[in-house]
């Protein structure tokens, strides 16, 4: 009895230590601590006295409503709904190695609303910024731009909690329908494109 009890109580163990993995591989945000080369258009670089942390890979949709006013109509952006990784190479966009979630504010916090929230248990941190500048694609206008987004606060304690800039880098789709779209759609109907990206997260702790 008491081996069985044992194999059993073992075979519990390595059970819910693969649950535990399966749940979230990843237990911490930020592990890519090194900045990429890739070049950054003179306006969105970030102010002098803040270095790079780490940055996140992310994938999800910009969520854009067709706003109809009178005879004119447009593509309005609602805001992202995207979940962040730590690693493209060896994470895959599953829940199983998502750390983040990415998305704006209802009521803007000191002028911010653009926001990166943990998801993981280790990690109570958010962040909010609000967007300072931005710069085409270099890979073509069916890309979202590249931004500059500037902390207007910070919350709880981890990875996020002493961010003062953050940029998105080398963002693939997420534009709008054509305009003339927007006018086959009832006013307020919601449209949503997908995209992948990379968010840099810079600090003061030089």
């Amino acid at each position: 009895m008491m081996q069985y009890f044992n194999c059993f109580t073992i075979l519990c163990m390595i059970w819910l230590t693969a649950l535990n993995l399966f749940v979230n591989a990843d237990n911490q945000i930020g592990t890519i601590t090194k900045q990429p080369n890739t070049p950054i258009p003179v306006n969105i670089n970030v102010p002098s006295g803040n270095c790079f942390e780490f940055l996140l890979y992310g994938f999800g949709v910009q969520i854009y409503q067709c706003v109809t006013n009178g005879s004119s109509t447009q593509w309005s952006l609602v805001g992202p709904d995207a979940y962040l990784i730590n690693d493209i190479k060896s994470g895959k966009f599953t829940p199983q190695y998502e750390v983040a979630h990415h998305y704006y504010q209802k009521t803007p916090v000191n002028d911010g609303k653009i926001t990166w929230q943990s998801i993981i248990s280790e990690d109570t941190s958010l962040v909010i910024t609000k967007l300072i500048a931005q710069s085409p694609s270099p890979d073509g206008s069916e890309n979202i731009a590249w931004l500059k987004t500037q902390t207007t606060s910070n919350q709880g304690k981890g990875a996020f909690e002493n961010i003062t800039y953050v940029l998105r880098i080398n963002s693939k789709g997420g534009v709008a329908p054509p305009l003339a779209q927007c006018g086959t759609y009832q006013n307020g109907t919601l449209y949503s494109s997908n995209y992948t990206t990379e968010y840099w997260y810079f600090s003061k702790n030089c």
